[in-house]
């Protein structure tokens, strides 16, 4: 993944944080411009579709699920057969701002470019500088799975002309240059209208209602103007540069989502003063309701159905006033996710639960042994409880296709089985035989569960101080993982049910230690 890191003074840091060779560094662009772009391309999240997990920086090698089949990613390192060698300043800013590879060949607008139209042919030559800077890849592409007629790629030029912006970006004279500067980065490189946009029927979302929410693969991105009920009213300034930054913050909770993908890939590696442009932006919008309080038809019969199935499976934690427990559960009353026009996002997070971030504990996959009428009667209810008047839409139907859909660590139905731990130091921890913290995971069972996940931590922080609290719990369930799959005598359920109450255990004696 692409990481921002200070660029620094000294040339050897710079050659280091860019990862470049000192024969790119002699060569024409300058390590400032080269600097600026690789600053741009964390800004447009280029490595969140073009670089496959497991694989090499920006060389491609994934599917991305479209309506009409799925569009196999293209590499753009700057190898000449496989990569974008071969583009010129000219065919580069065609492809960005006009989607037309130098092929002459329309490219679906899967990606961005109806949003890169408006960005400055300086700003996009500088991604190109950084790009071509980095070591070539041989990835030829895979070929795509798009049905008919949807392959027929000409077609795209009808779309490009009614939707593509043909003028870079302006900033409004009315406007204060952090809001000018928010305005530039949210419509252009960062394109979250791409989420947060209604989509019309020909998928374009452009020229739809300006981030008032939208369906994204199967989850649902919010409302982001100041409105108070169905938007970012309540939140600051403050509190919104905090999220961004961190992807969870004491006023909003944690994120969820393909958000959670868009911060740890981009945003949070954006000068605050960008984030703060940002979220200045977005506050100065007129606060547009994505629905109104009496179009959130009240259901008294799903509401008490709801609220049985909450005090069972969710007031433990969440309390009964929805109010959580301050930076450990989120609250859901007043929550932006559960106060969505669509109710995708409670649904998969009950189904598929949630890391720990921050100082925010684990969900589990509580949904994983929730029936459909269940899981539909809860979200319902939640979304209507309290201070939140969202609609009841959640239906049985809706919940089986997205369970269909939810596949995690924390419900057990993760595709490959347990994953590969990310963290490297704590890798680095148990690889070390000396410190016996491999040996204590595979000796770990329910009877000693409490003093092993106490000697764990204790040895973990001392070989490793420097890891976070939520990077300690989830990279130790995923270690703890293929010891839970090859335990004998226990079913697929007490297997999660194991996995989940491990993870609890190492986050209750983290935060009772006070090591956040």
């Amino acid at each position: 993944m692409s990481r921002i890191r200070d660029f620094g003074c000294v040339l050897a840091l710079a050659l280091g944080s860019l990862g470049l060779s000192a024969a790119a560094a002699a060569q024409d662009p300058s390590l400032d411009v080269i600097a600026r772009g690789k600053y741009l391309a964390t800004m447009g999240d280029c490595t969140g579709c073009h670089t496959a997990e497991g694989g090499k920086m920006f060389a491609g090698g994934q599917y991305m699920a479209m309506p009409f089949g799925e569009l196999s990613v293209p590499n753009i390192t700057p190898d000449k057969k496989t990569g974008i060698g071969d583009y010129t300043d000219a065919t580069f800013i065609r492809l960005m701002q006009r989607g037309i590879t130098d092929k002459g060949v329309y490219i679906y607008p899967a990606m961005p470019y109806a949003w890169y139209a408006t960005v400055p042919k300086k700003d996009l030559l500088a991604i190109k500088a950084y790009l071509f800077s980095l070591q070539p890849v041989v990835a030829p592409r895979q070929p795509s799975k798009i049905w008919f007629p949807f392959n027929f790629r000409p077609a795209i030029a009808l779309w490009d002309a009614l939707f593509v912006p043909t003028q870079e970006f302006k900033p409004d004279p009315k406007q204060s240059d952090q809001v000018n500067r928010g305005a530039f980065i949210v419509g252009g490189l960062e394109h979250c209208g791409e989420c947060h946009n209604h989509r019309n029927f020909l998928g374009n979302t452009a020229l739809a209602q300006n981030v008032l929410g939208g369906a994204i693969t199967r989850w649902y991105a919010p409302n982001i103007r100041p409105d108070n009920l169905t938007g970012i009213g309540p939140y600051s300034v403050d509190d919104l540069t905090e999220f961004f930054k961190k992807g969870h913050s004491k006023a909003m909770g944690t994120v969820a989502g393909p958000m959670m993908e868009t911060i740890d890939d981009s945003m949070q590696y954006l000068d605050i003063a960008d984030l703060r442009a940002v979220s200045a932006y977005l506050k100065s919008l007129p606060p547009t309701p994505s629905y109104a309080p009496e179009d959130a038809t009240y259901r008294p019969v799903a509401m008490a159905d709801g609220h049985d199935v909450y005090l069972s499976h969710c007031a433990a934690c969440h309390q009964a006033n929805g109010q959580g427990i301050s930076e450990q559960i989120p609250a859901l009353d007043g929550n932006g996710m559960v106060r969505a026009t669509g109710p995708q996002d409670v649904v998969r997070v009950i189904l598929g639960g949630l890391e720990a971030r921050g100082p925010y504990a684990a969900m589990p996959g509580v949904g994983a042994a929730m029936s459909d009428s269940e899981i539909a009667s809860v979200s319902n209810y939640v979304r209507q409880a309290w201070s939140n008047r969202a609609p009841a839409n959640t239906g049985k139907l809706l919940v089986s296709l997205l369970r269909e859909d939810t596949h995690t660590l924390l419900d057990g139905s993760r595709p490959g089985g347990c994953p590969t731990l990310a963290d490297k130091d704590l890798q680095t921890v148990l690889d070390d035989p000396s410190n016996g913290v491999a040996t204590l995971l595979h000796e770990t069972t329910e009877a000693n569960l409490l003093q092993s996940a106490n000697s764990i931590i204790a040895k973990v922080k001392s070989a490793a101080p420097q890891i976070k609290q939520a990077d300690i719990v989830n990279g130790l369930a995923t270690a703890y993982c293929p010891v839970v799959a090859t335990m004998p005598g226990l079913n697929p359920d007490q297997r999660v049910w194991q996995l989940t109450h491990f993870m609890e255990r190492v986050y209750v004696q983290l935060t009772t230690n006070g090591t956040y």
